[in-house]
């Protein structure tokens, strides 16, 4: 933890000379400060440009964006890791190591997802240390927004982490979560060590934050994403109720989990891309906001999430879609050609001799660019419905449950007729749906891991089709919890080890 603190620290100065959105997006930020400025703000302006290093490094090439053929942590990783990728002929195999599950406490891209999010986390502890100082009667819907902000950024990356390290998602539970960190630190000899708190006190900590976050996001001084704009790449009030719905939803609060999704959604309806695709397919290439409710904005030269899976510019896949999900013909799988789906996340293309499918759905901002530069829908209205869906199925509710989910799948099924489904076979399609809606968008090893905690890769695993190594994660191996690093556990000796490591 020292280690992380250290690096956020230290970062400090040259985020400051990052730009979190766009010229017409609400802030433009223009640095004139020095590191020392930035550790010990002056007044709120200053506060606000803190907060927008904090939104700077979710664009991190191990947060939300890529390396070539790495990173990606919590935007494509989840799927190379589970059962909807394979890796391809064309693989650099960089991430080999994780899409194999052979990863270690030593693992270096272990390392830095345990790292980044703690970097965000020291952003956001130091708006929220200082903005008490410079809030007036004048100012205070300014300050809530950027209070609120804060609150929200510290618990998307703390729970982003639990997801990762924390061995279960049990809501009450005693196993190891993660340090919930609350206080910015200067890296020093004597500095606290926080240790690893229970499930149920990282919960705590979450929901208290996301809470607070609400309340005062429901009270602000001018909207936070500009109504009318492309983009949505600041968290307001409903991206706070949709962090509230994914959080409920995997501590098994079902009722909680329903009602901010609904809340979600009253802010941000559903896009209906059978009759409108181009507002569907617009989200991924920033064409047309959609239903997005939370973006990683990605500008010019700031690479973007594509780069794990997809080279954009030579058209070159390392990880491709399985067949159990989609086909180039887009008549077998999950997705199919009749689902707007289809044409917004793939295309058919040929690499060293091999025709295939490729994730194309970043792979730029306009309707033929394809430089890789695209923003990351964090949350979205789709997520909501399915988060509903489940939470209402799993509190015995069938009939709103399926509702929910024949809603979603007629947005986005041409010709879709209603099914009526209800106990496991309904939990079966709302998984499926979810695989559906939400591919390459960070979810399908974590629903795995919060339900059946097992994967078994298809008909292209162990062929010569694809490098990849072991087919099966068991439910009980302990690659299900990424290591805590061991540069972490030597530097503080509270920091206790996941089983089996």
């Amino acid at each position: 933890m020292l280690r992380t603190i250290k690096i956020a620290v230290l970062g400090l100065a040259a985020l400051a000379t990052m730009q979190a959105c766009t010229k017409d997006d609400v802030l433009e930020l223009e640095p004139e400060f020095t590191l020392e400025g930035l550790q010990s703000p002056a007044n709120i302006d200053q506060v606000e440009q803190v907060l927008l290093g904090a939104y700077a490094r979710f664009r991190d090439a191990n947060y939300y964006g890529s390396g070539s053929g790495t990173g990606g942590g919590w935007s494509m990783m989840p799927d190379v890791m589970s059962d909807n990728l394979y890796e391809t002929r064309s693989t650099l195999a960089n991430s080999r190591t994780m899409a194999d599950w052979t990863y270690n406490q030593n693992t270096g891209q272990v390392s830095s997802f345990y790292s980044v999010p703690y970097a965000v986390i020291a952003n956001a502890n130091l708006v929220l240390r200082d903005i008490d100082k410079y809030t007036t009667t004048a100012n205070q819907g300014r300050a809530n927004r950027l209070k609120g902000q804060a609150l929200a950024i510290r618990a998307q990356a703390h729970f982003d982490l639990f997801r990762y390290f924390a061995i279960n998602y049990d809501r009450n539970g005693t196993t190891p979560a993660v340090a919930y960190v609350e206080e910015f630190v200067l890296p020093s000899p004597n500095a606290v060590q926080p240790p690893r708190m229970t499930n149920k006190d990282f919960y705590d900590n979450l929901f208290a934050d996301l809470g607070q976050a609400a309340t005062l996001l429901a009270d602000v001084d001018q909207p936070i994403n500009p109504a009318g704009a492309l983009t949505r790449p600041y968290i307001d009030l409903a991206g706070v109720y949709a962090i509230q719905a994914r959080t409920n939803l995997y501590a098994g609060q079902w009722a909680e989990a329903a009602t901010a999704a609904t809340n979600a959604i009253n802010l941000r309806p559903l896009v209906n891309g059978v009759t409108n695709p181009a507002a569907f397919a617009g989200m991924y290439n920033e064409t047309n906001a959609g239903e997005i409710i939370w973006n990683v904005q990605f500008e010019s030269g700031q690479s973007g999430p594509t780069f794990l899976t997809y080279f954009a510019t030579n058209r070159r896949s390392y990880f491709r879609p399985a067949p159990e999900v989609a086909d180039t013909l887009g008549t077998t799988g999950l997705i199919r050609n009749n689902d707007v789906r289809y044409t917004a996340y793939f295309s058919p293309i040929s690499d060293n001799n091999s025709r295939g499918l490729a994730i194309t759905k970043y792979r730029g901002k306009g309707a033929n660019v394809s430089d890789g530069n695209a923003n990351f829908p964090v949350l979205r209205t789709g997520e909501m419905y399915l988060i509903r869906s489940e939470a209402l199925a799993r509190s015995g509710q069938a009939g709103p449950a399926m509702q929910d989910l024949n809603t979603l799948r007629a947005n986005r099924i041409a010709g879709y007729v209603a099914e009526n489904l209800s106990g496991q076979a309904l939990l079966d399609a709302i998984a499926n749906e979810r695989r559906r809606e939400l591919i390459a968008e960070g979810h399908r090893f974590f629903d795995l891991k919060r339900t059946t905690r097992t994967i078994q890769r298809g008909q292209v695993c162990g062929t010569d089709l694809s490098p990849s190594g072991d087919c099966t994660l068991e439910p009980t191996a302990r690659e299900w919890a990424l290591p805590i690093p061991e540069t972490v556990v030597r530097a503080n000796a509270s920091q206790q080890q996941n089983p089996g490591y």
